[in-house]
């Protein structure tokens, strides 16, 4: 692998990992990158189209981690 073919690699990944690790609601041209980048994202996805102006597609990776560090910060208040 070339060094340049090494770079655009690893700029792919990490639009993809910041993508994936930091986005709650993301666009389709964002979902359609990732989706090429690794099929299995399908799975973490969910189509909400119109229902948001946010973006088309809820990223259920963020948003169940988001649920879960609310639930631990309700605990740890005691709330």
């Amino acid at each position: 692998m070339s060094p340049e073919s090494l770079y655009i690699a690893e700029l792919e990944y990490h639009k993809f990992e910041e993508i994936m690790n930091t986005k709650e609601y993301i666009s389709k041209e964002e979902y359609d990158f990732c989706f090429a980048y690794d099929k299995d994202i399908s799975k973490d996805m969910f189509y909400i189209g119109d229902y948001s102006k946010l973006g088309d597609y809820l990223n259920l990776r963020v948003y169940s981690e988001q649920a879960h560090h609310e639930a631990v910060l309700q605990m740890e208040i005691g709330g």
